[in-house]
């Protein structure tokens, strides 16, 4: 004799068997896989910026912003599993002593050059997808890069000694994403609590997509952090939250 699965039972596998399902999916297809999660958060993340972070309506949102920031995440996707595959190639972490000293290069070259090079491929990318010249892109990343720089630096090293030293390299992906998300929600408080006008005025006083700030677009990669590493480097004069953008 057998009986159907209790609502408990039902919410406790779920869960499971939908990680148990990315876990078979990972070790399968690794890039497509974290291409895939890349593109959700992409999405998820410049969705949450413009509604709930913001506390507007869940439905007011720039659908073809939205569009964009996915199109740019399944581009950095691979990009970026291939960058974390170099990272433990050229800085592996056997060992006590050499693991805490090639886990600190990691996160240097993290912030360094991995940071600067992913931002300025960005800003040009999101910039030419709203109609900018190369040369404006160019002018941007200039403009943006050092500011956004020292606005990361506030965070992301901290969050990359636990992506370093705790998160298994296949999952560093789906880590650093959601924690992006935790970050700009941060970010979208601290900027309505700065707000000098005590109201949500998009426009002029509230929290600024970056689409004002880089040619009609949104500094977001890993997707909400960069419209809020900018908005931070200024002041928090305009915060735009948007994705991951600097890890």
């Amino acid at each position: 004799m057998t009986r159907g699965w209790s609502p408990s039972e039902i919410g406790m596998r779920i869960p499971l068997d939908t990680w148990a399902s990315y876990e078979n999916s990972l070790s399968e297809k690794p890039v497509a896989t974290k291409t895939i999660i890349n593109v959700v958060i992409y999405l998820l993340g410049d969705w949450l910026s413009q509604t709930l972070f913001q506390k507007n309506n869940v439905l007011d949102f720039d659908a073809a912003r939205t569009i964009k920031n996915g199109i740019v995440g399944m581009c950095f996707g691979p990009a970026v599993h291939e960058y974390y595959e170099f990272s433990d190639w050229i800085l592996p972490v056997d060992g006590v002593t050499i693991g805490i000293t090639n886990r600190a290069f990691k996160i240097l070259m993290d912030q360094t050059i991995y940071l600067s090079v992913k931002c300025s491929i960005y800003i040009i990318a999101i910039g030419l997808l709203n109609g900018e010249s190369l040369g404006t892109g160019s002018e941007n990343v200039k403009n943006r890069i050092k500011p956004i720089m020292f606005a990361a630096w506030k965070f992301w090293p901290l969050v990359h000694c636990v992506t370093y030293g705790l998160i298994p390299a296949r999952h560093r992906i789906l880590w650093v994403n959601s924690v992006d998300l935790v970050w700009n929600a941060i970010l979208a408080s601290k900027a309505r609590d700065d707000d000098p006008s005590g109201d949500d005025d998009e426009g002029e006083n509230g929290i600024e997509n970056l689409e004002t700030k880089v040619g009609d677009s949104n500094l977001s990669w890993q997707d909400r952090f960069n419209n809020s590493i900018l908005a931070d480097s200024v002041e928090v004069e305009e915060f735009d939250v948007v994705k991951d953008a600097a890890n």
